[in-house]
């Protein structure tokens, strides 16, 4: 398997990074896991059945009595509570996944999981690899913590870059961050065994990837291509996608960074000036108009029908009633190739739609660490990066884009400054209960910021997986994990 290495650790609770989570995945079982790509319902695994309060602020979990870790020990409830903790009280980046979450044994296998406000997501968010379950034994001889003050008190370090302490299908065989990582099959796994006894995950610029699976001659996997990339691939070739990215601009509404941006007419009129399906059709024949904020990938996302229509007199028209008048700004991007596509032509294309409506941009790029050193000072005029969700729950973006929340104010965008009806799109997700209303909530949310937000959604394309033809099961997840390796096989 290649892919471009995005890593830092197989530390289940602090994997965060896309190379890390989907060899975790295959180490440390969940409660529940996804059938294939489909993330819309979680489905059983350490847990045989769970079910919710009709508050949706407790699950009750009931665990399988055959599930044992990798070294032939019984998983139950208590490994599931140490690791669950673990997760929350390290606060490192997955953390906030179980952010006002708590977690009890009442016997060896139940697992209660208490949430200070509905919740009917927190299936999914423990379907993630970072809620993966540990050995807690085997985790505490190595100076794992799953106490409040576990930031601190706990010395693991590196150890379970190397340490299987899990119940998974598979255990870490070797890890270099900088090259390979070799998982080896689990012989005592409690499930069927994978049909592979050996993967092999290495780091592979997207060229070399490209050149790779063209030559394979079977048992491949290539992470990492474009769309326009795999436009030229051998039929022979299994192409898998989820249109699980979004594009997006953002213009900052403080006026003491600009005058201009911080006019919500113009963020508007910038809306009607850009054309979004040129705009897709640069990112491959993969990549749509974006509607709204939610990728189609995830439940709540807008229809294709509620892409904003380009309307260059409307926009001139919005522009002209704010008093905007030949209104000049810097766009600033990283100046990388993102799914193997040059966001240089990007902001190009968008640098010409705008220029139509009598706006006049200038394209500044960045190093990509430069870049997001401006984003997070929140002093950037127009801003244009790619996002993808954490975890596959819309409502996250609620969290993070709402007035006053962390992305919002780095665009200047506080509750003060934001119409009351986005305010209550918002607070109206929170409030749902089930996965139906949240979904409901989340369209209403995403239509009242396309109409008062700093944000203009562009366009989506998909994460992709191109495997050789003897493969099974090698379809690309927009569940965190890429591809779910245990159940990769041959025809």
């Amino acid at each position: 398997m290649s892919t471009s290495f995005v890593l830092k650790s197989l530390d289940p609770s602090t994997v965060y990074e896309a190379t890390g989570a989907m060899a975790v995945h295959a180490v440390y079982d969940t409660l529940v896991t996804f059938d294939g790509a489909d993330v819309t319902e979680a489905q059983p695994w350490l847990a045989e059945s769970f079910e919710s309060s009709a508050d949706a602020k407790t699950f009750t979990f009931t665990l399988r009595d055959d599930a044992v870790f990798a070294d032939g020990s019984t998983l139950d409830s208590e490994d599931v509570v140490f690791s669950l903790d673990r997760l929350k009280n390290l606060k490192g980046s997955p953390s906030q996944t179980v952010e006002g979450l708590s977690f009890t044994a009442p016997d060896a296998s139940t697992v209660v999981v208490t949430s200070e406000i509905p919740n009917p997501d927190i299936p999914t968010i423990l379907a993630m690899p970072s809620a993966g379950i540990m050995n807690a034994d085997a985790a505490t001889k190595l100076g794992a913590s799953a106490a409040e003050d576990a930031a601190t008190a706990d010395t693991v370090g590196n150890a379970l870059d190397t340490e299987s302490i899990g119940s998974g299908a598979y255990t870490i065989s070797s890890f270099d961050p900088s090259s390979k990582i070799v998982l080896k099959a689990n012989p005592d796994f409690w499930g069927e065994a994978p049909e592979f006894d050996r993967v092999v995950i290495q780091n592979v610029d997207v060229q070399n990837q490209e050149l790779a699976i063209q030559k394979a001659k079977n048992a491949e996997i290539a992470l990492d291509l474009s769309g326009p990339m795999v436009e030229g691939l051998p039929d022979t070739l299994t192409v898998s996608g989820s249109l699980d990215t979004s594009y997006q601009l953002s213009a900052n509404r403080d006026p003491a960074v600009s005058e201009i941006t911080a006019n919500p007419a113009f963020s508007q009129a910038l809306s009607l000036a850009v054309d979004r399906t040129a705009i897709a059709e640069l990112f491959g024949a993969d990549a749509v108009p974006a509607a709204g904020l939610v990728p189609p990938a995830f439940a709540g996302a807008l229809p294709e029908s509620d892409v904003q229509a380009r309307d260059i007199d409307g926009a001139k028209q919005l522009l002209a009633d704010a008093g905007i008048a030949n209104p000049e700004v810097e766009l600033v991007y990283p100046a990388i190739t993102y799914r193997g596509v040059d966001l240089g032509t990007i902001v190009t294309r968008v640098q010409q739609d705008a220029a139509e409506a009598g706006i006049t941009i200038t394209l500044t790029p960045q190093p990509i660490n430069a870049f997001l050193d401006s984003q997070g000072a929140g002093k950037l005029a127009l801003g244009f990066t790619p996002s993808s969700l954490n975890y596959p729950v819309a409502a996250s973006l609620v969290n993070n884009m709402a007035p006053g929340a962390g992305t919002a104010l780095r665009t200047g965008w506080t509750v003060e400054r934001a119409d009351p009806a986005v305010i209550a799109a918002g607070d109206a997700v929170l409030a749902a209960t089930t996965i139906e209303e949240r979904s409901g909530a989340m369209e209403e949310w995403q239509v009242q910021m396309n109409a008062h937000s700093p944000f203009i959604p562009l366009a989506n394309n998909s994460g992709i997986a191109v495997a050789t033809a003897d493969l099974t099961n090698t379809e690309y997840s927009p569940a965190g994990w890429i591809v779910d390796l245990p159940r990769v096989g041959t025809k």
